[in-house]
C-alpha cells in the first residue's frame, strides 16, 4: 500500500471525518474547524483548514491521524473513494 500522499486537498481529509463518523460543528471565524462523534475516541477534534491551497501537507497530515489515533494505513482506507 502507498504512504501517505505529499499533500492532500482538505474536501479528501474531511470526507475521511465523515466516514468515521465525525459531524462538523458550526464555522467560527478563522480556520478552525470542529468535528464531533460522541461514538469514538477522541469525540471532540479540532483541526486548521489550511488556506491558501486547500491542501494538508504531509506533516500535517501525520499530526492530524495522531489526534484522530488513526494509523496511517487505517487512514489510507478510510481515504479510498473519498
Amino acid at each position: 500500500m502507498p504512504g501517505l500522499p505529499k499533500e492532500l486537498p482538505w474536501r479528501r481529509f474531511a470526507c475521511v471525518l465523515r466516514k468515521l463518523g465525525y459531524t462538523a460543528e458550526k464555522p467560527k471565524a478563522g480556520a478552525a474547524r470542529a468535528f464531533t462523534n460522541p461514538n469514538r475516541t477522541p469525540n471532540f477534534v479540532s483541526f486548521h483548514e489550511p488556506h491558501p491551497g486547500k491542501n494538508l501537507g504531509r506533516a500535517m497530515l501525520r499530526k492530524n491521524l495522531r489526534h484522530l489515533l488513526l494509523t496511517e494505513d487505517e487512514f489510507l482506507y478510510f481515504l479510498e473513494d473519498c
